[in-house]
Formats: structure tokens, C-alpha cells, sequence
């Protein structure tokens, strides 16, 4: 006859009112983030010649292969809204141009196709449209913070602040 044995773990204690407290504030702060994340959008330094050179190189010059032609059309959405040549969009607009940016190519001075009469022309979109990867990037490293905290606090853990920070 075979016998069963069980253990039985030690009951888990549940959060005391402070930790109660932390928790739900983790979680509105979280869940803020992210309704302010998922609807904003970011000013790109680049003047109006600028915005009709970056809707010329999407409709005609960006190279895309399968599933990557969704960004071209998310993309051209995000451009054909702008009317008074300020470029205000949102991150995933940003990343898919850096993206499609990123695979130019060319000769000498001048990039392949006719989207930017020069070099100098492509650069200088590109380096708007870097500044605003790396804003979205600072927005999405806050969110994986924010994450990082209420994760911790459901464990009932205080994150130390030293942690999770960039050193400077």
C-alpha cells in the first residue's frame, strides 16, 4: 500500500496596508502611462519641405518586403494628416520611418531615388527623426520602470531605487 505524503507550504502572508497602498498606486500610475503613452505624439523638428520630402520618400522610395508594407500604410496615414507642416506623430510612426530611413541607400553625395535632392537633406531629416526615437525610447524606458515597480510590489517587495536607474 502506498502512502501520500503532503507538505503544506507556508501560508503566504498578504500586504499590509502600506504595501496595499504602494501597490495601487503602482497600478494607476502604470495604467496613466500607459493611456499617455498609447495617444502621444511627438514634434519632430523638420520644417514643411522637410514633411513633403519625408511623404515623398514613404509613397515612393521605401523599401519594404511581407508584413513590413503595415508600417508604409500606418505610416502615410500618420503624414497624410498633417496640414500645417509640423511633423506631430506618434511613436510607432517614428520608429517605422527611422526604420524605413535606415535602409537608404547611395552613391557619392546623393541617395538613392528622388526623395532627397542631397545627402545633406537626408541627414538632416534623420537626425530629427533620431532625436525622436530616442525620446520614444526615454517614454518606453519609463513604462518598463513603472512595470518593473508593480511587479515588485505585488511580491510584497519595495523596489530599491539604485536598481533600476541608468547610472550617470
Amino acid at each position: 500500500m502506498e502512502q501520500t505524503v503532503t507538505q503544506e507550504l507556508a501560508p503566504v502572508s498578504p500586504l499590509n496596508e502600506f504595501q496595499q497602498a504602494a501597490l495601487a498606486q503602482a497600478e494607476k500610475e502604470l495604467d496613466d502611462l500607459r493611456k499617455e503613452l498609447s495617444t502621444k505624439k511627438y514634434l519632430i523638428d523638420v520644417d514643411k519641405k522637410d514633411v513633403e520630402m519625408l511623404k515623398t520618400f514613404i509613397a515612393n522610395d521605401a523599401v519594404w518586403k511581407f508584413t513590413e508594407a503595415l508600417g508604409i500604410v500606418e505610416v502615410t496615414k500618420e503624414l497624410d494628416a498633417i496640414k500645417d507642416g509640423k511633423l506631430f506623430i506618434k511613436a510607432l510612426a517614428i520608429e517605422a520611418i527611422y526604420y524605413y530611413m535606415s535602409k537608404v541607400e547611395g552613391t557619392g553625395t546623393k541617395p538613392a531615388g528622388s526623395s532627397f535632392p542631397s545627402i545633406t537633406e537626408y541627414l538632416k531629416i534623420l537626425k530629427a527623426i533620431t532625436a525622436g526615437v530616442e525620446r520614444v525610447k526615454a517614454d518606453n524606458e519609463k513604462l518598463n520602470n513603472a512595470e518593473f515597480v508593480l511587479a515588485a510590489r505585488m511580491e510584497g517587495i519595495e523596489p530599491d531605487s539604485s536598481i533600476n536607474t541608468e547610472a550617470e
